[in-house]
């Protein structure tokens, strides 16, 4: 593993040609389409292209500055702005822009924390209540945050259960959080149920729709039955959503949403400094590259509804391809997904040996380790001659280990 190895590199004493850093670079590309799945989530090259100007147009320019400089700040919140009206939004709902899913659902913690000392001022030592499939990034949240987190079991298709979380829920919860959909098995939480749950309780409730947040909307549109998750659902206070998922927005790039303005306000820092006066920002971060905010804003003007219409018809397509190809060879099965990502496992042999065997064959992929399942984050750039060249390997993978055996499912490991 790459954190084992010890680089010892020293500057050197000339700098190397233009011409041989392109070569050095070229030489350890990943080639498509064998990284594909590392590099997702995106869309046409003709999308690419316009994000790709306009992030290099504004890369060196500051996002620090983004409430205050008026041509910045205009282009983020016209960002929140698209975003929001895709949430079934309230009048005043609105949402700031951060640098991917973990500082959006990190923002929603700390806006619930905040937001406790104020409605639940009793409570000692907070914490949150969510399913076991809740992001990692709650976990990570809650250790910077000194919130603890108890996760409760899920049903059979990997969902939140309501009555779980109410179960859970003590004197000194501040937030329940779900997902719309898990990474883990791409299906909704339960949110109506639990957001009752959390409004029953007079808590926080948060709707993780990192993956599904830009996809959910036009999936709707398109006819597709999902759980409702947004700001439909009574109780639901903020909503993670990421532009680099299926935005299709270059990263890093990401937004939270409040269900209300004034739920904003527990979300920001001010510091008032005696020489700068007064530190606020959007997000997180400090100084960071205005270009994800610019390319975003490119990506979703350029795109407009119909065209986020057209690339969900080509997700639907491509999950309907590979859905039928994975099935149809011995052993494997495509799990069901409400949303995405795609997943599968063997019922044969080990999956982790499938998904060793793909590794050998050049291919970069993902994958869970309990129950062991290998991921599929499909994007409309995958083309059909990669759905074909997928499905070859994996169809002779996975014959050749049904022949040899393939052992017990052990870990999924990374290359």
């Amino acid at each position: 593993m790459l954190e084992d190895q010890l680089i010892v590199k020293p500057l050197p004493a000339a700098g190397m040609s233009a011409a041989a850093i392109s070569e050095e670079l070229a030489r350890i590309e990943m080639p498509e389409p064998y990284a594909h799945f590392t590099r997702a989530f995106r869309p046409p090259e003709d999308v690419q292209q316009v994000a790709k100007a306009a992030f290099q147009r504004f890369m060196s320019d500051n996002g620090f500055f983004s409430l205050y400089l008026p041509y910045m700040q205009r282009i983020e919140q016209e960002v929140i702005a698209m975003g929001v009206s895709l949430l079934h939004p309230t009048p005043t709902s609105t949402g700031n822009f951060t640098g991917g899913g973990t500082e959006s659902n990190f923002s929603g913690v700390h806006a619930a924390r905040e937001w406790a000392k104020v409605h639940r001022p009793n409570v000692r030592r907070p914490n949150i209540v969510a399913p076991r499939t809740i992001h990692p990034s709650f976990q990570k949240a809650a250790r910077y945050l000194e919130v603890d987190v108890i996760t409760t079991p899920i049903d059979a298709n990997g969902r939140g259960i309501a009555s779980e979380i109410a179960a859970a829920i003590n004197s000194d919860t501040i937030m329940v959080a779900a997902s719309a959909p898990t990474w883990h098995y791409a299906n909704i939480d339960p949110i109506p149920e639990i957001a009752a749950v959390a409004r029953e309780a007079g808590l926080w409730m948060h709707v993780d729709a990192c993956v599904g947040g830009y996809v959910s909307p036009f999936l709707e549109k398109l006819g597709v039955q999902l759980t409702p998750w947004d700001f439909r659902v009574p109780g639901v206070m903020s909503i993670s959503a990421d532009l680099h998922k299926y935005g299709y927005c270059l990263k890093p790039a990401s937004t939270i949403f409040w269900r209300e303005a004034e739920l904003q306000q527990y979300h920001y820092v001010a510091v008032e400094d005696e020489f700068i006066g007064t530190y606020k920002l959007a997000g997180f971060a400090g100084s960071r590259s205005a270009g994800p905010i610019f390319a975003a804003w490119a990506v979703m003007s350029y795109l407009g509804e119909e065209g986020y219409l057209r690339l969900t018809r080509r997700l639907l397509d491509l999950k309907a391809r590979l859905t039928a190809g994975i099935n149809a060879i011995e052993g494997l099965q495509m799990w069901d997904a409400e949303v995405l990502p795609l997943q599968f496992h063997s019922t044969k042999v080990s999956t982790a040996a499938i998904y060793q065997g793909l590794a050998d064959k050049g291919w970069l992929m993902l994958g869970l380790v309990k129950p062991a399942a290998i991921t599929l984050p499909i994007d409309p750039a995958l083309t059909d001659e990669a759905v074909d060249q997928l499905l070859r390997d994996v169809r002779e993978v996975t014959e050749h280990l049904n022949k040899v055996g393939g052992g017990p499912d052990g870990n999924i490991r990374y290359a």
